[in-house]
C-alpha cells in the first residue's frame, strides 16, 4: 500500500529522516517506533503529504505523491484519515459538528444522511449520546475517540496513528489499542501507527520498524523485532538508559 524510498528530510541544519527505506504492506496494522523526538511524527506527516520530503519517493498505491499536481495529492489524500496526538478537535463545535466536519467539506450530503451517519459512527467507537457535548467537557480517552470517528467518517482506505494513547492512563490507552485493532479488524483497512509504548505496539501490530537516528534500523513481524541483534533495538525493548543521551 505504501512504500518511502530514500526518504531526506531536514529542518534548517537538523537532519529528522536520513534515508529512509519503509514498506507498509496492504491491510493489517504497522507500528513505527522511537524515542521521543526521532521524527515518527514527520514521517507520519510525510506519509500523508502534509510534509514534503527534500529527497526521495512517497508512493501511495504505487504512484508517487511527491511528484503529483495539488489537485492529484488532494485526490490521494482522501484514502487517508489520521488521528493526531491531541484528537486536534474544534473547541468551539460540540462533538456532532467535529465529526460531520469532513462530510459537509468534502460531500454533499445531505444533512438527515450526515445525521445517521455521525449517530453510527461514534457508535462503532464506543460513544453514544455525547454528540452535544464539547472537547472540553471530554475526558482524555473519549476525546481521543472522537477524533478517530472524525478520522474514519470518510471511510479511508489507509487510518493513521500519531501517538494514540500518549497522555492516557494505562487501562484507556489499552482500550485504544483495542479499538485500534478492532478498526482494522471490522473495516479492512491499512493502518499506520507512531508509537514509544512497548506493551501497546507488541498488542497491536502485524508489522514493527524501528525507527532511530533518521533511519529505520529493523522492520518484521513482531517475534522477528524482538529477536533483532541490532543493540539499540534491544536497549530500547529493555528500557535500558544511554548515558551518552539526555531526554
Amino acid at each position: 500500500m505504501i512504500q518511502l524510498v530514500q526518504i531526506y528530510k531536514s529542518f534548517g541544519k537538523q537532519v529528522v529522516l536520513n534515508g529512509i527505506d519503509l514498506e507498509i504492506p496492504t491491510g493489517g496494522i504497522t507500528v513505527i517506533m522511537g524515542r521521543s523526538g526521532e521524527g515518527k511524527s514527520v514521517l507520519l506527516k510525510t506519509i500523508i503529504g502534509l510534509i514534503k520530503p527534500d529527497q526521495g519517493e512517497v508512493l501511495v498505491d504505487k504512484v508517487d505523491t511527491t511528484k503529483l499536481s495539488s489537485f492529484d495529492k488532494n485526490e490521494v489524500t482522501k484514502k487517508f484519515g489520521m488521528l493526531f496526538q491531541g484528537a486536534a478537535l474544534f473547541d468551539s463545535m460540540n462533538v456532532f459538528d467535529n465529526v460531520a466536519f469532513p462530510l459537509r467539506e468534502h460531500t454533499k450530503m445531505p444533512e438527515k444522511e450526515i445525521n445517521d451517519r455521525v449517530t453510527e459512527i461514534l457508535a462503532q467507537v464506543g460513544l453514544k449520546n455525547i454528540e452535544h457535548k464539547i472537547p472540553s467537557e471530554l475526558s482524555g480517552g473519549m476525546r481521543k475517540r472522537v477524533g478517530l470517528a472524525r478520522a474514519l467518517i470518510l471511510e479511508p482506505k489507509i487510518m493513521l496513528y500519531d501517538e494514540p494513547t500518549t497522555g492516557l492512563d494505562p487501562i484507556l490507552s489499552d482500550s485504544i489499542d483495542e479499538l485500534i485493532v478492532e478498526t482494522q479488524k471490522r473495516l479492512n483497512i491499512t493502518s499506520v501507527v507512531v508509537s514509544h509504548d512497548i506493551q501497546g505496539a507488541f498488542k497491536v501490530a502485524d508489522r514493527i520498524a524501528m525507527l532511530h537516528e533518521g533511519k529505520i534500523l529493523e522492520q518484521g513481524e513482531p517475534e522477528k523485532f524482538r529477536q533483532s541483534k541490532h543493540p539499540f533495538v534491544q536497549q530500547f525493548l529493555e528500557g535500558k538508559a544511554d548515558k551518552n543521551y539526555i531526554g
